[in-house]
């Protein structure tokens, strides 16, 4: 077969334009891959506040356990947990009353300060407003607001403005769950 003059850079560029191609899907597969791992334990730690919060009822350290549950779980994430919500829903999941907590950073208000290590930014559900006995029990539900930290930073990897304002990828996830009744009724 005779080789034409021009066609000698042909495979070079061929490979360099497969390899970028692939070299694009295996960083964005291990990013996503990475993220959803991240987001699978806030959902975990989502589901065990919501299971202690049930639980809980109206105690008055309910919201510290549901603090304490959801924060244990996430510990290994790729990135940092923004705020956790304990909140009143109905079936549909509407957003009712809520407690919005951060974790609490040096200078903030100690008057503000629960549990020892959560700010305390919302408070229209207190523990004691929570009804756990008869028929009429509230549903309580768990979001945990998580900023991911993208490892690469290639591409379209670099983070975005999240609505906390935070720079990062703002991801949630939030669980549901009846409060039980009081046991001691």
């Amino acid at each position: 077969m005779k080789r034409y003059r021009n066609d000698r850079g042909a495979a070079v560029v061929e490979t360099s334009l497969i390899m970028g191609v692939l070299l694009l899907l295996a960083l964005g597969a291990a990013e996503w891959g990475l993220g959803l791992q991240d987001w699978l334990s806030v959902t975990a730690g989502s589901r065990a506040g919501a299971r202690v919060g049930a639980a809980a009822g109206d105690t008055s350290n309910a919201d510290c356990v549901i603090l304490e549950a959801a924060a244990g779980a996430v510990r290994d994430i790729n990135g940092a947990v923004l705020e956790v919500w304990v909140y009143d829903t109905d079936t549909a999941g509407t957003i009712g009353a809520k407690q919005r907590y951060r974790p609490a950073l040096p200078g903030d208000l100690p008057g503000f300060i629960r549990c020892s290590t959560w700010l305390a930014l919302e408070e229209n559900w207190p523990e004691a407003g929570r009804d756990n006995d008869g028929a009429t029990r509230d549903w309580l539900g768990v979001r945990v607001v998580f900023d991911h930290d993208w490892l690469t930073g290639f591409a379209w990897f670099s983070g975005s403005v999240c609505d906390c304002g935070l720079s990062g990828t703002c991801w949630s996830a939030a669980a549901v769950m009846h409060i039980e009744p009081d046991p001691n009724l």
